[in-house]
């Protein structure tokens, strides 16, 4: 009886070392390192241009530094609410369903900030390098 206890222990260990070989070969792709944030992450972009996507009630990234002037920003709602973009200066207020994307100009001198007038938790801020 032991010896079948056995047998069935090694034919179990022996399965699950096939699974756990099969899961993680193969890929041979490299990951970017996740604590080195990408431009869009730290909020730098091209001047000129700036995007923004609204996920889970938040605006990411929530603050951009952008150049004086006129900047183009596009905005992505990836929630399945509508929201707006609204520049606090009430200069841009566009509507923007679930899935829809608007492109607006923005023309700014001065750190200004961003807002959904649906939900004002939404926040946010175009710095002004």
């Amino acid at each position: 009886m032991c010896s079948r206890r056995y047998a069935v222990l090694v034919a179990v260990i022996a399965a699950l070392a096939l699974l756990t070989a099969g899961c993680g070969g193969g890929d041979e792709t490299t990951d970017t390192p996740t604590d080195t944030p990408t431009d869009q992450e730290s909020g730098d972009l091209a001047p000129g241009s700036a995007e923004i996507n609204i996920v889970d009630l938040t605006f990411e990234p929530s603050t951009l530094t952008v150049a004086s002037g006129t900047t183009e920003v596009a905005v992505t709602n990836a929630d399945s609410t509508d929201h707006t973009f609204t520049l606090d200066d009430g200069s841009v207020d566009e509507a923007i369903s679930p899935g829809d994307s608007v492109t607006v100009d923005v023309d700014i001198t001065a750190t200004t900030g961003f807002h959904c007038t649906i939900h004002p938790s939404m926040t946010g801020t175009l710095e002004v390098a």
